[in-house]
């Protein structure tokens, strides 16, 4: 009978004790929102208003800090270059466009350094910049090195990443420049050669790319671009048979079998597109793999916060218990107290 009456008592006081939420964002700092580029224009794919296939308008006040110049890279076409640094090398962005001869821009970029970011937010700006392109992203993530900062990488159109060959690897982390353009987690292709991290050529057809750098305080770097590589990669092509030529006029040896550019490119797609999808699965792996280590930590938290109310519970039965067992001690004694009160007048009668 005194465990009916102990165990409301129990539950009661059970119904008043606070239960944890166990939510992993909580646990991040709340940093400084991810800065935003400007709004997507008359072309699907545009960086700061300027798209795909648009017309470089250099009389605008927004291109005249550009320098322009043949590019080294891309035969007949124009690389236009404009970077703000401040005095001690604290701040900088910078924006990049390569254009054919009558102005249409082939590839924009855009580049900050420092920039901050909430980690919540990250999936919030990829959302809204998937719903704008209305398509969802196709997401890297860098796996986790000791001493380097978490990075997450978003595409979105036809853009493929061909993974650099380790002699091409070797030439960017001693500070050269393989055909193509380049990009990597870091934001900075020779410290990434030199720390392991991949480092792609970008190749495919029209897309949008969007990779954020960031340490545990939410700083790090920005950078996102467009690009149409079907439009560049002849002119590549083009500078790369150049540069084969020079060398096979300034050596002995005989000419290598020439290649169909058609075939050649295909060949080097195909390639390039496994070795990216392999890539992908990987990190995908990985991320799953972090996924569950997550789950099951929180697992055991809350294995750990149900065995400590379990204790407490214990502890709360307990001292119900005994309280009761002393009312009802003292219940027996009164009892017995007035009974024998009662019981003494008589016996003198």
């Amino acid at each position: 009978m005194w465990k009916r009456l102990a165990l409301p008592f129990v539950f009661m006081l059970f119904l008043g004790t606070p239960v944890l939420a166990l939510n992993a964002n909580d646990l991040r700092n709340n940093l400084v929102q991810i800065p935003r580029f400007g709004p997507v224009a008359a072309s699907k794919y545009s960086v700061d208003g300027l798209a795909l296939g648009g017309q470089v308008k250099h009389g605008n006040v927004a291109y005249q800090e550009y320098q322009c110049r043949p590019s080294d890279k891309f035969s007949g076409l124009i690389w236009c270059h404009e970077e703000h640094t401040t005095p001690d090398n604290e701040v900088m962005r910078s924006h990049s466009i390569l254009q054919s001869q009558d102005g249409t821009a082939y590839y924009v970029s855009s580049y900050f350094q420092p920039a901050f970011f909430n980690p919540n937010n990250i999936q919030n700006e990829i959302d809204r910049m998937s719903s704008e392109f209305g398509q969802p992203a196709r997401l890297i993530q860098m796996s986790q090195r000791e001493g380097l900062p978490s990075a997450v990488m978003a595409i979105w159109g036809a853009i493929q990443l061909e993974p650099l060959k380790p002699d091409e690897i070797s030439v960017v982390a001693s500070g050269g420049s393989p055909p193509g353009i380049l990009i990597s987690f870091l934001g900075d292709e020779e410290r990434s050669a030199k720390a392991g991290v991949p480092v792609y050529r970008l190749a495919g057809g029209a897309g949008f790319l969007w990779v954020a750098t960031f340490d545990q305080n939410g700083r790090g770097v920005l950078q996102y671009l467009a690009i149409d590589d079907s439009k560049i990669e002849p002119s590549r092509q083009v500078a790369s048979n150049s540069e084969n030529q020079a060398e096979s006029n300034s050596s002995a040896v005989n000419p290598p079998a020439v290649t169909q550019p058609g075939l050649q490119r295909q060949s080097r797609s195909q390639t390039g597109h496994a070795q990216a999808q392999a890539k992908e699965d990987q990190y995908r792996q990985e991320q799953e793999k972090r996924q569950v280590e997550e789950v099951d930590r929180q697992l055991k938290e809350a294995q750990q916060l149900l065995g400590a109310q379990n204790r407490r519970l214990s502890t709360i039965t307990e001292v119900a218990i005994t309280i009761f067992v002393l009312l009802c001690g003292v219940g027996v004694a009164v009892f017995l107290r007035v009974k024998r009160q009662i019981a003494t007048p008589t016996s003198y009668r």
